[in-house]
């Protein structure tokens, strides 16, 4: 609304309300300021009153009522105002109604006239002080729950205020067995009964759990009515926890197999402590250990007891535990071997603990038993076996090798490995064998091949190996000596080199022969060659008779077919006798293969086959030979024309790998080869299938040349081949071989 004249020259009664001394505003039924003089404004702490027009009044005046009540909750009253600076003053307030709905606020700043409730308010914030400076959590809560006190520090560990706990009751904010256990103690409690105490679980918001130990006091009236609960809390988890780790280290050392004891170094040695797990351990009941029943040496075995009196009285006052083992007698009156280590803990006192090692003696005589067997083995093997330490001196040695020098243990122990009459007659020998005891001591496996002298005169041929031997912490500790008798291998061998060294003579005349007969069989060779061309072009006139015509081709042909099957003997002899040369040289993967397809694409036609080629662009160029390359391509193409019926198809394909290297394939539907002839086709005049199943033409010297090419190129052939369904050749060049340049457009490939 607006506050304006209704009658002209009346009393201007918004003069009034804008100079009244009284902080007034009009608040409007949308809780917005309609319209505030300057007192109001100075009074919450804003410069002008025409600025407030239209604010919310809330977030000018916030005040506080008294319990939480709303400021306007009644039309007069008492509140704490913030002002906008921060400050707080204790105000009055008053609030009537318009007609309109809105309302005409009056404040009044009665800070320093320490009102009544100002008063109250300063006990109640005294007590409040007192209650929230406890560590304990208090709360005072009526029998139907419902909370009338409450601390600080429960409001927080419920996460929440003290303002918001007192609103509630104890089923909203504490834990269901907090809750109960109060219900229980309303139910039971009488005038004049003590106070109760009980630890309670309290689960958190991480999902563990703390442990509140309460102390609850029921209050009574004059009239024996019960009219509120005291309870305080205590946080008893570290307690709790602690308590529980004692149980739990007393189950631990309750289930160790080892019992624990503490006894005076006097007369008898009366022990003053002994763990609860004797009787379980040694079956020994701990009233029998006590002070009072005599002593520690009225468990031990009669024969034992001097030498246990001995071992206590030298025991040393500082150092390491001594350790002795000791036959106990049991409340069964069973003997049993127990493992004492102790230590001096004090003046006349003494702490050890006992392990029954009876098990583990009666396993030591097995192992005992075991070792006298092992003994036997190792004596009787036949070869020659010893044990050095890491100087190389003679620890043990077997039967073996003693028989074959005649001399007996106790001659050879003590003394070093290389002194012995195993070395002795090869000065050379030991000298080797010394620097090989160094290397062995310092962790590594030697083994190489010597001989030894028996005295009459036999010499043997040993394989000998040294190796190091660990102990648990990985340290060398021994050196384990082994001679095996390889005489009757190094006559074999012997033979086996002689018939080598006959064979490698023998192939290598065989190469020499072919090499030679090849180059003396070209001679005439190209001579019925160059002769037989003149004949067919008529350079010096016709032939005459058809007939004499015919024989000419058919002496040219024959001609050039025997001078192929000369070039490749004579390319195997080359490769046999190491003397084949690669002229290298970077060219591209295609211009390779369409170099080849310019051999074979007449060859295809005269076949009947079609030659298809797969060469993707770019690929890598090659570091090669390009002439055996083309080689290759051509006798593995060769091959699978031979191979492959008419209609077929070869394929001669070419492809990157992910390695970075190429490879160059060759695949045909011919007939196939089959697997027992796998190996075959790899050796030089191998040939698969039978004379019926293979075409005429070759001497099956292709692969085996074509597997040399490659070979010496760094690379690998492989071969995949279904009968009756195809053959594939594979050439693998390596990725170092390769070289990723910028290739050029694919060239144009003749097409068969």
């Amino acid at each position: 609304m607006q506050v304006k004249d209704t009658v002209p020259g009346a009393i201007d009664w918004r003069a009034i309300f804008m100079d009244s001394p009284t902080a007034t505003c009009i608040v409007g039924v949308d809780e917005r300021i309609v319209v505030a003089n300057a007192a109001f404004a100075a009074l919450i702490g804003r410069d002008a009153a025409e600025a407030l027009a239209g604010l919310p009044f809330d977030q000018l005046t916030p005040l506080h009522g008294i319990e939480g009540a709303p400021a306007f909750g009644a039309d007069r009253g008492t509140a704490f105002l913030v002002r906008s600076d921060g400050e707080c003053r204790d105000v009055t307030f008053a609030a009537r109604a318009l007609p309109d709905g809105s309302r005409l606020v009056t404040l009044s700043d009665v800070t320093e006239d320490k009102c009544f409730v100002c008063k109250i308010f300063s006990s109640r914030d005294k007590f409040r002080t007192t209650v929230d400076d406890q560590t304990e959590l208090v709360c005072r809560f009526q029998p139907d729950l419902t909370v009338t006190v409450v601390n600080r520090e429960l409001a927080a560990l419920c996460g929440t205020t003290p303002r918001e706990f007192v609103a509630g009751t104890l089923r909203d904010h504490l834990p269901p067995a907090t809750v109960a256990a109060a219900e229980r103690f309303i139910a039971e409690a009488a005038p004049g009964s003590a106070p109760e105490s009980s630890e309670e679980p309290w689960p958190n918001p991480d999902g563990t759990t703390r442990w509140i130990t309460w102390r609850r006091l029921a209050v009574f009236d004059a009239g024996g009515r019960l009219t509120a609960i005291q309870t305080v809390g205590r946080d008893t988890t570290h307690r709790r926890l602690a308590e529980q780790e004692r149980i739990r280290l007393a189950a631990m050392i309750n289930r160790s197999p080892v019992v624990g004891v503490v006894w005076r170094t006097e007369g008898r040695l009366p022990v003053e402590f002994v763990t609860d797990n004797a009787g379980r351990r040694l079956r020994i009941a701990g009233a029998r250990l006590a002070a009072d029943s005599g002593g520690f040496l009225d468990v031990v075995h009669p024969d034992d007891r001097a030498a246990l009196a001995g071992w206590v009285a030298a025991c040393p006052e500082v150092g390491a535990p001594w350790q002795m083992p000791v036959r106990i007698v049991n409340d069964d009156g069973e003997t049993r071997w127990v493992s004492a280590s102790g230590w001096r803990s004090g003046p006349g006192r003494m702490e050890a603990v006992l392990l029954d090692i009876t098990a583990q003696r009666a396993a030591s005589m097995a192992l005992r038993e075991r070792e006298r067997r092992f003994r036997a083995i190792f004596d009787h093997t036949f070869e020659f076996i010893g044990l050095l330490d890491t100087g190389g001196r003679m620890i043990e040695v077997n039967e073996t090798a003693l028989r074959f020098i005649g001399a007996t243990e106790d001659q050879m122990r003590g003394k070093y490995f290389w002194d012995t009459p195993w070395w002795a007659h090869a000065p050379a020998d030991q000298e080797r064998l010394k620097a090989a005891v160094a290397r062995a001591a310092a962790g590594a496996f030697l083994r190489f091949e010597t001989t030894h002298t028996a005295p009459d005169g036999a010499v043997m041929h040993v394989d000998f190996s040294l190796r190091p031997i660990y102990d648990g912490d990985g340290a060398v500790i021994y050196l384990l000596p082994e001679g095996r008798d390889i005489t009757h291998l190094k006559d074999t061998e012997a033979a086996l080199l002689a018939a080598k060294r006959e064979a490698e003579a023998a192939n290598r005349s065989k190469t020499n022969f072919l090499a030679v007969m090849s180059h003396e069989l070209r001679t005439p060779l190209n001579a019925i060659l160059g002769y037989s061309e003149v004949m067919q072009t008529g350079l010096f006139g016709p032939v005459g008779s058809e007939r004499y015509k015919g024989y000419v081709d058919a002496i040219h042909l024959s001609g050039r077919h025997l001078l192929g099957i000369i070039d490749d003997i004579l390319e195997v002899s080359r490769i046999e006798l190491g003397v084949l040369e690669l002229s290298e040289e970077v060219l591209p993967v295609g211009e390779l293969v369409s170099r080849a397809a310019q051999i074979l694409t007449n060859r295809a036609a005269e076949a009947g086959v079609t030659l298809e080629f797969d060469v993707p662009c770019p690929l890598p160029w090659l570091r090669c030979d390009a002439r055996r390359v083309i080689q290759m391509l051509v006798n593995l193409t060769f091959n699978s024309l031979k191979f492959t019926r008419r209609g077929g198809t070869v394929t001669i394909a070419a492809a990157g790998r992910p390695d970075g290297g190429v490879d160059l394939a060759v695949r045909d539907t011919g007939t196939g080869i089959a697997p027992e002839d796998l190996v075959k086709v790899w050796e030089p005049f191998g040939q698969a299938g039978t004379a019926h199943t293979r075409p005429a033409g070759g001497v099956g010297l292709g692969l085996s040349i074509t597997k040399a090419l490659i070979e010496a190129h760094g690379g690998t052939i492989s071969l995949h081949s279904e009968l009756y369904k195809g053959t594939a050749v594979t050439l693998s060049f390596p990725a170092a071989r390769c070289e990723h340049q910028e290739e050029p457009q694919a060239l144009p490939l003749p097409v068969a």
